[in-house]
């Protein structure tokens, strides 16, 4: 029997680990969604914490801090985001790789989450406090936590890819420092219970987790292009001759 040569090549390693972030991610999705449907509604902690994070009447200010919280989950933060680094990428080191690693998650999470709330629209839930009183069927699944957590967690695995092993916890702090804030931006501006912020995370962590192995295996398949040697290099090679 012929084995599947791009299933070896991968580090077994990644592949494991990325198939346990997988079906943790599912599984939670699914208990989550399952309890909604038995719920029929908020949970007791959904509210709680809701009255409790909600502002009803917030300054500007906090508006401008609410929206710069919840900018790494947004489309315009996180193509810019995505654009930044595939720059960096290109100019400096003259490697797609990090641009494409970045832009297929999210896209993929973002398709994903828009087919989720179309498939489960039918079952109709209110935001936490609606303004004008009337039903939300996209308050369930929090698309913005769902891209936040897709684009910075890949962000962290290309540090871990680049081998940059002094940058990789500091990256993990930032990531989960910058997912909390857009957790709570959203949760504040009445547009999602904390059950929708969890499975948000559990969708975009469930794409991270599918396109690991796919990263790992472009990093070793397509090496960085050498950048060529500059005239100083050249002449230091010339001199040792």
């Amino acid at each position: 029997m012929v084995r599947n040569r791009v299933i070896d090549d991968v580090d077994r390693r990644v592949l494991r680990t990325s198939i346990a972030a997988a079906a943790l991610c599912l599984v939670t999705f699914l208990v989550l969604r399952l309890l909604l449907l038995i719920l029929d509604g908020a949970s007791p902690l959904d509210i709680w914490l809701t009255e409790h994070i909600r502002q009803p009447h917030p300054s500007q200010g906090l508006q401008i801090v609410e929206r710069l919280a919840a900018a790494p989950g947004s489309n315009k933060g996180a193509t810019a985001l995505i654009l930044g680094v595939a720059a960096w990428a290109w100019l400096f080191r003259r490697d797609v790789r990090p641009g494409v690693l970045l832009i297929a998650p999210f896209v993929v999470t973002k398709a994903l989450v828009e087919v989720l709330k179309m498939l489960l629209g039918a079952d109709v839930r209110v935001v936490p406090f609606p303004p004008t009183g009337e039903m939300d069927d996209r308050a369930f699944l929090s698309s913005h936590v769902a891209v936040a957590v897709a684009v910075l967690a890949m962000l962290v695995i290309l540090i871990w890819l680049f081998g940059r092993r002094d940058l990789l916890f500091p990256a993990m702090a930032v990531a989960i420092v910058l997912v909390s804030a857009v957790a709570l931006s959203v949760m504040a501006t009445d547009k999602h219970y904390f059950v929708d912020v969890l499975c948000g995370a559990a969708v975009g962590g469930f794409c991270v987790a599918v396109f690991a192995p796919v990263g790992e295996l472009i990093w070793r398949r397509l090496p960085a292009p050498r950048s060529p040697a500059s005239s100083q290099e050249l002449a230091d090679q010339a001199s040792t001759r």
